[in-house]
C-alpha cells in the first residue's frame, strides 16, 4: 500500500475503465489475506532482520506478500 500502488491502481482505470475501487479491488482478490502489505509490515521485517534475534537468518529470500507467492 505505496504510491507505487497507487500509481498501479491508476494504470488499471486507465486501460480498463473502471472505478478505482474496482481496479483496487482486482489487486486485493489476488491476495488471500485480501489485503495490500504495508510499508509498515516491510519496516517491521527489515528491523528484524537487522536485529540480533535473526542472527542465525543468513541467505534467505522473504516474501513479504500475505502468501501471494507466485507459482
Amino acid at each position: 500500500a505505496t504510491e507505487m500502488t497507487d500509481a498501479t491502481v491508476r494504470n488499471i482505470v486507465a486501460k480498463t475503465g473502471r472505478s478505482e475501487e474496482e481496479a483496487l479491488e482486482t489487486l486485493l482478490v489476488q491476495n488471500p489475506q485480501h489485503r495490500l502489505v504495508t510499508a509498515d509490515e516491510v519496516a517491521r521485517c527489515v528491523a528484524y532482520l537487522a536485529s540480533e534475534a535473526a542472527r542465525g537468518i543468513n541467505g534467505q529470500a522473504i516474501n513479504l506478500c500475505g502468501g501471494a507467492t507466485p507459482t
